[in-house]
């Protein structure tokens, strides 16, 4: 049973990604990352990645959302993760990828 979501279908530009993210290992999330990174390689437009409703994610995940983080700066496009700041593993850990790409903000509400 799935614990988690990717919506790439409901909001223009943006990921909606919720649940609890504890796929076994990096290879698990590259997959499923997959659609996700290709949406981000292709847009035109800014794209978001809506983190508000992930409960949890492991450390497999965090390297995913780094690799994505790397998927847009090679492409060129803005990224935004858009979270909640009384999340602790998402104002501590979100934050701190932004040195891997000028092009990252983050918006904790």
């Amino acid at each position: 049973m799935m614990d988690y979501q990717i919506d790439l279908e409901s909001v223009p530009s943006t990921a909606v990604l919720r649940g609890v993210f504890r796929l076994a290992t990096p290879e698990q999330y590259d997959a499923l990352f997959a659609p996700l990174a290709d949406r981000v390689k292709k847009s035109q437009a800014p794209f978001s990645v809506d983190l508000t409703d992930v409960v949890l994610m492991n450390s497999s995940g965090l390297r995913a959302l780094a690799d994505l983080v790397l998927a847009a700066r090679r492409a060129g496009t803005a990224l935004t993760f858009l979270g909640k700041a009384n999340v602790p593993w998402q104002s501590k850990t979100v934050a701190s990828l932004k040195p891997l790409y000028s092009g990252l903000s983050v918006k904790l509400s």
